[in-house]
């Protein structure tokens, strides 16, 4: 049967495999998938059940809403997971693991983020915003903030106290509710949205009661007829960005920055708490308050939070610690981190904090290697980056960003050498243990397979699942070809994709395609956009410049301070070794790139005529006007050593693509999401009004309610028409 096309709405048809959490001692795993849902215009993701004998699949959750985050309880028989059935925001769930009605033991107004059983399965710690932060203007009469910028405290005032129900609400109040009262730095955050002055703590839900077998399972109609006590360990003015239970559940570890200073510095230390006693079994609390009804979760801060002051920090003098891990022992906290010392670009590695000897080891110090997942794909659902013991604590579990690749990877605590679970051309997502450590589970893509399941390791793996198999043989799929080429003395990779169909005369038209970051990495995974454009006749060339992750710190950090330059020249000269080895038509170039991949397609035609067309995505533009950036207030001390565009002017306008709009004559289509918050769609539209002024042909793409995420993670149908848009000019631009 012959192969048809791929479309832009064949994204509806690719099922997006992510998190697996393999059952502690029965051979199966739990994985999630997600779907894009077409008539709802969403993402809907639920957990199966795969056999790792034979691969059988089983769903494990169905509702009409959707379940992320699977974790098995440390007796296998639970399982949580995260959902937003009932609700707006993601709660935390568990279910038998036999199956069963699921349980919501939450109910925080801001949603859970993320959580973790404790070792003995007795409770969870999850991660959630406070609801209590003072954004809005209905709750004060007046900005009382002294002239110093020091936060005046809460502002108590009865007559402006928004009543619960509207019918008793002043004009005042039912109209303002949308005016936000911003105090902080860092008040947004692009996929996010504004959040204000709310933080991120920790909260810790006891389910003895429940895991015990002390009450007997809820009903289905009365799921929520309990509620179980939760505690808030931690308060105040700083966020938690990841915690970790001691192995005898009585300390955590977490991950923050408590300092006055911290949107400044932007550190984070390790910090060790003593977690609240509870004795025995705690009883269940209910509410006889008909008018409310039970709600699951609900906060009894007693006992609780822990005082700032009690909270031990460890790494005081390190720069950046996160995603602890205690060892089984208790005796060492493994977590990722950095010191600085490359700024913005430096590579994170692994170390030990020895809790005795209070010293901290630099594990991985003579690896130039990633130790987290940094490959750029846009057909995946969300999966965590994990950081484990291995079974009998001599070394630690990781993923690692390495020349096109992601692997799995065990570093040993004594040497730091490194050793690959995993090899070949491939991203590994996603993985998990079994209890005894003889059995792995990892899911994995490649540039033909968006990603599945398997098991082993190395030459023993073993395909356990096969989404989108169907799918993918009906398609006519252009597989990547890898090569090689050198840039001043360097050996770079480089990909490209050609059509099916045999190269016209003269060869065929071409599209340049350069990542964002700069400091991630395309590698060995499937991409629908370049997909779709080898469908429409185009050829796709890209690599890895420098600026890159995945080839050491020098070539990650070369660029900082200096993008356009020796990052420009690898670009340039991936498109003349191209030229020289493929049938290419170099009369037929276009270029087209994402944030930073945006940023060089609006350098590039600024500074060659070579290109016909260019695709300018959610761009930088104009480094000045950067500062309005959700991380904006970071761009002098991350970006610009220091120097504030106000100190030196010439240096933000001198790496800015508007500065060069004069030279600009290629075709250009401009893409931006309107709530982009990391990439401001000011800076699209500085670009547009600049080339429009100038005569240039230019076309403005516009999505409102989108972030800067859209190609990944957008409303589908927007993600469709964006694709369709693309490929529309590049086809007509390239074939004229």
């Amino acid at each position: 049967m012959a192969k048809r096309k791929l479309q832009a709405k064949d994204i509806f048809s690719i099922q997006l495999v992510g998190d697996v959490a393999r059952h502690p001692s029965e051979p199966k795993t739990a994985v999630v998938v997600q779907r894009l849902i077409e008539t709802e215009n969403t993402y809907q993701s639920h957990i199966w059940l795969v056999s790792t004998e034979d691969g059988k699949k089983t769903l494990f959750t169905n509702s009409e809403k959707s379940e992320t985050a699977p974790a098995w309880s440390p007796d296998g028989q639970w399982l949580a997971f995260l959902s937003n059935r009932g609700s707006d925001t993601m709660q935390l769930y568990v279910m038998p693991e036999a199956g069963g009605e699921a349980i919501r033991v939450t109910d925080v107004k801001e949603g859970v983020q993320s959580f973790q059983w404790s070792p003995d399965g007795m409770r969870i710690g999850f991660l959630s915003k406070d609801s209590n932060a003072r954004d809005t203007v209905s709750t004060v009469i007046a900005d009382t903030t002294p002239s110093d910028g020091r936060d005046s405290g809460p502002v108590q005032s009865e007559k402006v106290v928004a009543s619960k129900n509207d019918e008793h609400e002043s004009p005042r109040e039912k109209f303002t509710k949308d005016v936000r009262h911003i105090r902080r730095r860092f008040y947004r955050l692009d996929g996010v949205g504004f959040f204000g002055s709310k933080r991120s703590h920790l909260f810790v839900v006891e389910l003895a009661n429940l895991v015990s077998g002390n009450d007997p399972l809820p009903s289905a109609d009365k799921s929520l007829a309990k509620t179980f006590v939760c505690t808030q360990i931690t308060n105040g003015e700083f966020d938690i960005d990841s915690f970790d239970f001691s192995p005898d559940g009585t300390r955590v570890v977490v991950s923050t920055n408590v300092d006055e200073d911290a949107e400044t510095t932007f550190k984070q230390f390790l910090y060790l708490i003593e977690l609240p006693k509870n004795e025995g079994v705690l009883p269940v609390i209910t509410t006889n308050d008909s008018s409310r009804g039970a709600q699951a979760g609900d906060l009894a801060k007693k006992p609780g939070p822990v005082p700032v002051s009690d909270m031990q920090c460890l790494t005081p003098f390190f720069h950046t610690a996160a995603k602890p891990r205690f060892s089984s022992d208790g005796r060492f906290i493994a977590f990722k981190g950095e010191d600085h010392q490359h700024g913005a670009t430096t590579l994170t590695g692994l170390y030990l904090y020895d809790i005795q000897s209070r010293q901290i080891t630099w594990l991985t110090k003579d690896s130039d290697e990633l130790f987290e997942n940094r490959s750029i794909a846009d057909t995946r659902t969300a999966t965590q980056d994990a950081l484990e013991w291995s079974v009998d604590g001599k070394a630690l579990c990781t993923l690692l960003t390495r020349r096109g690749t992601t692997q799995l990877v065990k570093v040993a605590i004594d040497s730091g050498q490194v050793e690959y679970v995993t090899e070949g051309h491939h991203c590994v997502l996603s993985y998990s243990f079994s209890r005894d450590g003889k059995e792995l589970v990892y899911t994995a893509g490649t540039s033909t397979d968006p990603a599945n399941v398997y098991r082993g390791v190395a030459e023993e793996k073993r395909k356990l699942t096969h989404w989108n198999e169907q799918f993918l043989t009906e398609i006519d799929i252009s597989v990547p070809e890898r090569f090689e080429f050198d840039s001043d003395g360097l050996t770079l990779d480089g990909w490209i994709m050609l059509p099916s169909s045999a190269a016209p005369a003269g060869g065929y038209p071409a599209v340049l395609q350069v990542h964002g970051g700069p400091a991630m990495m395309y590698a060995d995974a499937f991409f629908f956009e370049f997909q779709l454009l080898a469908a429409s006749g185009l050829a796709v060339v890209y690599t890895n410049p420098r600026g890159s992750v995945g080839y050491g710190q020098e070539f990650c950090s070369c660029i900082e301070m200096d993008w356009g330059n020796l990052d420009f020249r690898d670009v340039e000269k991936l498109m003349d070794t191209a030229l020289e080895r493929f049938p290419l038509n170099s009369e037929r170039l276009g270029i087209a790139g994402g944030s930073y991949g945006g940023f060089m397609s609006a350098w590039a035609i600024g500074h060659t005529k070579r290109y016909k067309a260019a695709v300018v995505m959610r761009a930088v533009i104009n480094w000045y006007s950067m500062m309005a950036s959700d991380i904006g207030y970071a761009t002098p001390a991350e970006e610009f050593g220091g120097m504030a565009p106000w100190d030196d002017p010439e240096r933000y306008m001198r790496i800015s693509p508007i500065t060069y709009v004069g030279n600009v004559e290629t075709s250009t289509l401009i893409v931006h999401s309107e709530n982009d918050y990391r990439c401001p769609i000011d800076q699209g539209e500085q670009f547009y009004i600049a080339l429009k002024l100038r005569g240039v042909p230019v076309e403005f793409l516009r999505f409102p309610e989108e972030s800067h995420g859209l190609s990944r993670s957008g409303q589908p149908w927007h993600r469709v028409v964006r694709l369709e848009e693309i490929s529309r000019f590049l086809s007509r631009e390239l074939n004229q």
